[in-house]
């Protein structure tokens, strides 16, 4: 054995040395690695690239791929110096066949590294008891730093630059290879909205004077570039990207280089400029530095120019410098402080005319054209002889953009002329700088005014219809002599005679006769209106008004129908409209009165006393009564309307004519038309005149037709004076689809010998609405399937018309099929029996048993009403029947295990739901496992509904092999309606083998030995071989004896165990220390309590 086993050991060796070979063939291609068949190796990254000072950790995995649980060594090697390469753990131990263990071997590298030092480490994991190894290779590889760096102190006063507006300059900007590869540098410009970085960094004093107007002073760098203001903008800052950047191995494609876009605002072949304010130039002369050396300081040139329009104020400007080859960028702030300029414009508004003896405010607008705000002083002077001016403030701030308005007041003397000058000057000097100052010169010219006055007379009364006139004062007001027009304006009602034009010399006053006719439509106070003007004055004219008062006067007409005639029916009242116009000025109070009414005629209203207003118009109902018997007639009689300041009568004639009518009504005004019978509704007419009369019954039919057949009984009557007669109308309904709120039917009566004696009836024809009301009462509602439950119902008409209603029951046959009944709207019934019968399949539980009521009219009418009823729960002699398909089982030492498959099912008729256990004799020497069909958990429990199953699978395992037998049987415990049933499965035998016998004796297959006979022939074997052993130790040359291996103990299975020292064991799944069954020898098999888990022990 031994030299099989090194035979196969070597070539094992050799056939490793061939992999090994192919596996370095493959190394460019793959992760170097020697590997021992036995030992797996794997590392979770096969390149590692860091950059100088950082740290990564590598996962290494190693897979024990032989027989038994080993330990192993792990060692790193072949790395530069650089690295520092340190494994958390040097040994794996315990690692069990066909697993894996992993540990973490930590990379680091310094600092001070380069590209160059860029390479590979060799782990080495190896098994010391055999001294086999496997190995991996994992490259290693420096990342190249690409680290631009810009300083902006060299310009200006330590980065700021001051500037004037239109001013141009250069300015030399420091610009440093701070990486440790050779490196093109790409420059680039922003604005920098945020400047609260700078200030709280910047320091007067620092490079005063070496950016003016172009040139340049260099040697103001620092070892580093470190300012302060180097601000790092991060690896990726938009623009032009370049590619296949490497070294080595560590890739950087794609790294970005910031700022190094094309849309910015720079000019020439100068620096890319992002963002600028408007009209501004800020540039880089050249912004790519070409192959700059690490460490290596250039000086690039920033020219900046500013618009002359340009705002006072700090600009700050981000300016970029980016590694082309690298994904970084960083950046500096340049601020440039734009200076000031003041300018104004000035525009005036004048004030009111300048008029001897009098002053003007004059406005002038001061409009800012600086960049900057402003505090100005002013003075103001004339030299012109008689003006005298005057500020009302002497001080202004006007701010940028701007205006501002200060007032300059002339005065004059009261012996000036029109045309006479008054010349300002209007001077302003800046209070921050006396040098800066302002003059505006401006002119304002005397003028002259005109002026007029009236004084309108009061407390003059005036007649209308007559010439009345009145005296009006008029004055001239006005710096010169002038001619003045009078002039009274027309109103309507309201004509004025005008008098000339008269002059009057400056401050002369004279009373002008004016004329006026009022109207006699006018009365009481009124206003006259007069306007006043003059040749000075132009078109502009003077208005004033005066209150006159007009005296009233009284007129009164009165008018009525175009033939004055008023005509009435014995009988009846008659209406006769009379209008009364106020045509004066005064209010009347008015008493009508009436003469000449004959006999049987007598007023009704129209005569009370009337209040009627100046020029009001109102009509008068006049409404006179005729007595039935009065005789046909024609007469005159006359109405006066009388008051204290004038009447006004009318003469009119009276006509009493014969009367004729006729009216149509009903008890109702709605017929409902069924479907099945006809409706009926009866109208009766009356005659109303005085004399007996013929009638025509007409019935319009026109929007009934579509859905209703309509029929009248008679179509005329003859009717004496007083006497009526009825007509009956039927109704049914031939077509579906009518309007439910109905469709009105006219019905007409008139008279044949005056078509204009009629009366109309409506009718509204409907359509039957079917409708009903269950009311179920029940007696006993509950029971066992096939049992009956009863009670009564009584249904009620809700419908419109009388309707045969059927009753049915929906879900159970109930002895209802013959249940019609014929009722009229809002009838009930008297109560029906009924009585159903509980299916015999019928689970437990409750359930709706739907009565439903149909119409014969309308078959579309289905009311349902539904009773509830209960189900009791019932089942046989047993809730639950056991189906088992094997019931006698055998178990020997070579079969320790079997399944029942059994099914449990529900016989009663509600849910059930409990638990299956195994019980019987013998039933605790018995391992059991039971399992539901189609899951793989250990479940005993079932839930089944009426008339389900359950399936399940029981392993049953002896606890020992000692020999016994067992009557076993299934309990099941359910609870069913709350109450708790257990029920018995038919008896399962098990017969379980003991341990086999020694035989008697000695069976040699032809012949057969008792044990006497047997142990003669054992003790004579034994001597021969005492025998042979001692000849060979005396005659045999010695030989080498090779030590014997001792013999591996059998690694364990899944879910194997083995007994020690106390007879126990250990949980594969929950660790709890278990005993075994008494007097039971390995192997066996038994369930761990705590957590179901099957156990094997073994020896």
């Amino acid at each position: 054995m031994k030299w099989q086993h090194r035979f196969a050991y070597t070539m094992s060796r050799r056939v490793n040395s061939v992999l090994l070979i192919v596996i370095l063939a493959l190394a460019p291609f793959a992760n170097m690695a020697s590997a021992h068949p036995n030992i797996g190796v794997s590392t979770d990254v096969s390149h590692v690239i860091l950059s100088p000072g950082e740290t990564t950790n590598i996962t290494l995995t190693v897979d024990n791929d032989g027989e038994s649980i080993e330990s192993y060594e792990i060692n790193v090697s072949g790395y530069d110096s650089v690295w520092e390469v340190i494994p958390t753990s040097s040994t794996l131990t315990g690692v069990i066949p066909t697993t894996s263990s992993s540990t973490t071997i930590a990379v680091r590298l310094a600092t001070n590294a380069l590209p160059s030092n860029s390479g590979s480490m060799t782990i080495t994991v190896t098994e010391p008891d055999a001294d086999i190894s496997s190995s991996i290779t994992v490259l290693l590889s420096v990342q190249a730093i690409y680290l631009p760096s810009i300083d902006s102190s060299t310009a200006g006063d330590n980065g700021l630059v001051e500037m004037d507006p239109g001013q141009e300059v250069n300015v030399s900007i420091m610009v440093q290879n701070s990486g440790n590869v050779n490196d093109t540098i790409l420059l680039s410009i922003d604005q920098s909205p945020d400047l609260v970085g700078f200030w709280a960094n910047w320091t007067s004093g620092g490079n005063g004077n070496n950016s003016t107007g172009g040139n340049n002073t260099g040697s103001n760098s620092t070892a580093g570039n470190d300012t302060g203001d180097n601000t790092t903008t991060g690896n990726s800052t938009g623009g032009n990207s370049t590619t296949g950047n490497s070294t080595g191995d560590n890739s950087t494609a794609g790294n970005s280089t910031g700022g190094n876009g094309t849309t910015g605002n720079g000019t020439g072949n100068g620096s890319l400029m992002i963002s600028t304010p408007v009209g501004w130039e800020v540039r880089f002369d050249d912004f790519t530095l070409d192959v700059m050396e690490a460490q290596e300081i250039r000086y690039a040139t920033l020219k900046i120019a500013i618009p002359s329009n340009e705002l006072p104020g700090y600009y700050g400007f981000d300016l970029f410098a980016a590694s082309a080859l690298g994904n970084f960028s960083v950046s500096t702030t340049l601020v440039v402080e734009v200076t000031a300029t003041h300018n104004l414009e000035f525009s005036k508004t004048y004030g009111d005319k300048l008029l001897p003896g009098s002053n003007t405010t004059t406005q002038i607008q001061l409009s800012s054209l600086s960049t900057a705000d402003g505090d100005w002083t002013w003075s103001v002077s004339t030299n012109s002889v008689g003006c005298d001016v005057e500020l009302t403030k002497y001080e202004t701030t006007i701010m940028m953009g701007s205006t501002e308005t200060i007032e300059v007041v002339t005065s004059v003397g009261p012996n000036t002329n029109v045309g006479d000058e008054c010349n300002v000057e209007l001077f302003g000097t800046l209070d921050t700088d006396s040098t800066i100052t302002e003059t505006y010169l401006f002119t304002n010219y005397v003028g002259e005014s005109w002026g007029l006055s009236m004084v309108i007379p009061s407390s003059i009364k005036l007649d209308v219809d007559s010439y009345e006139t009145f005296n009006v004062a008029i004055t001239n007001n006005g710096t010169e002599q002038d001619t003045l027009s009078l002039i009274g304006i027309d109103q309507d009602g309201i004509t004025f005679t005008n008098p000339s034009p008269v002059t009057l010399q400056r401050g002369e006053s004279q009373y002008i006769e004016i004329g006026v006719t009022i109207n006699s439509s006018i009365v009481g106070n009124i206003t006259l209106e007069f306007s006043l003007s003059s040749t000075n004055s132009g078109q502009d004219s003077i208005f004033e008004n005066g209150s006159f008062e007009v005296k009233p006067f009284a007129a009164l007409s009165v008018t009525g129908p175009q033939d004055n005639r008023l005509s009435v029916i014995p009988g009846t009242n008659s209406t006769l409209t009379l209008n009364l116009t106020n045509l004066g000025t005064r209010d009347l109070e008015i008493t009508p009165s009436i003469t000449g009414l004959p006999s049987g005629i007598s007023v009704v209203s129209g005569l009370e006393i009337i209040t009627l207003n100046s020029s009001e118009s109102l009509d008068v109902e006049l409404v006179v009564s005729a007595a039935s018997g009065t005789a046909q007639m024609a007469t005159n009689f006359a109405i006066d309307f009388s008051s204290s300041w004038t009447s006004a009568s009318i003469d009119l004639e009276l006509q009493i004519d014969d009367r004729m009518d006729v009216s149509i009504d009903s008890t109702q005004n709605k017929v409902y038309a069924s479907p099945v019978e006809d409706s009926s509704i009866t109208m009766i007419i009356t005659n109303l005149g005085t004399s007996s009369d013929n009638f025509i019954i007409s019935l319009d039919t026109s929007d009934v037709n579509d859905w209703f057949g309509i029929g009248i009984d008679k179509l005329s009557l003859n009717l004496n004076a007083g006497e009526s007669g009825s007509a009956i109308i039927t109704v049914r309904e031939v077509s579906i689809g009518a309007p439910v709120a109905g469709v009105t039917m006219n019905i007409t009566v008139q008279s044949v010998n005056n078509n204009m004696v009629n009366d109309v009836f409506m009718v509204e024809v409907i359509p039957q609405r079917s409708d009903g009301l269950i009311t179920i009462s029940s007696s006993d509602d509950s029971g066992k399937p096939g049992e009956n439950i009863h009670g009564t119902i009584s249904i009620t008409n809700l419908g419109t018309s009388a309707d045969n209603l059927s009753l049915t029951a929906v879900e159970l046959d109930c002895n209802l099929s013959e249940n019609t009944v014929r009722l009229e709207p809002s009838m009930s019934s008297t109560p029906i029996d009924w009585s159903c019968m509980i299916p015999e399949n019928a689970n437990t539980g409750t359930y709706a048993l739907n009565f439903r009521l149909t119409s014969a009219a309308r078959s579309d009418m289905i009311i349902t009403t539904a009773e509830a009823y209960y189900v009791e729960p019932v089942w046989g002699d047993s809730a639950v029947e056991f189906s088992i398909e094997n019931t006698k089982l055998t178990f020997d030492k070579n079969n320790e295990q079997q399944s029942i498959t059994f099914t449990i099912c529900n016989t009663a008729n509600a849910y059930i739901e409990g638990v299956v256990e195994l019980k019987g004799k013998n039933a605790p020497l018995m391992d059991s496992a039971f399992y539901r069909n189609g899951e793989l958990g250990l479940n005993t429990s079932y839930s089944l509904s009426s008339g389900d199953c359950q399936g399940f699978t029981l392993m049953l395992t002896p606890l020992n092999l000692d020999g016994f037998n067992a009557e076993l049987y299934l309990l099941a415990s359910s609870t069913l309606a709350s109450k708790k049933i257990e029920d018995e499965s038919q008896t399962i035998t098990a017969s379980v083998a003991g341990p086999e016998m020694a035989p008697d004796g000695i069976n040699l297959g032809f012949m057969e030995l008792d044990n006497k006979n047997s142990m003669i022939i054992l003790l004579s074997g034994w001597g021969l071989a005492v025998l042979l052993i001692a000849y060979i130790k005396l005659f045999r040359k010695p030989v080498e004896i090779e030590e014997e291996e001792e013999e591996e103990e059998i690694p364990l299975g899944p879910n194997e165990v083995r007994i020690d020292e106390y007879n126990k064991v250990t949980c594969t799944s929950c660790e709890s220390r278990l005993g075994v069954p008494e007097d039971s020898e390995p192997p066996f098999r038994f369930t761990c309590p705590k957590c179901q888990q099957r156990i094997r022990v073994v020896e």
